[in-house]
């Protein structure tokens, strides 16, 4: 599994994330999911719901399910297989 560490800003969580638009998404993509507090990893999206404000993802390595939301400040960058990600 492919996990790095990034600074994605002040790393102030006390200001809510704006949404992120998640209706181009399909089942099957793969993705780079960037949490909150900088870390990232690769997924493939299993299913979201009908608005695109909830997916269900597997996480590449272990293969863990997550579920997200648009408003929890996780964000989500489509990659294709073998995309070399930016450092």
């Amino acid at each position: 599994m492919v996990r790095s560490i990034r600074h994605m800003g002040s790393g102030d969580t006390g200001v809510p994330a704006e949404p992120q638009d998640w209706t181009s998404l399909r089942p099957g993509d793969l993705v780079e999911v960037i949490e909150p507090g900088g870390y990232s990893y690769e997924a493939r999206i299993e299913t979201k719901t009908e608005q695109s404000d909830i997916l269900w993802i597997r996480s590449h390595g272990f293969g863990t399910r997550h579920l997200l939301h648009n408003q929890d400040g996780t964000r989500l960058q489509a990659t294709l297989p073998g995309q070399p990600q930016n450092p």
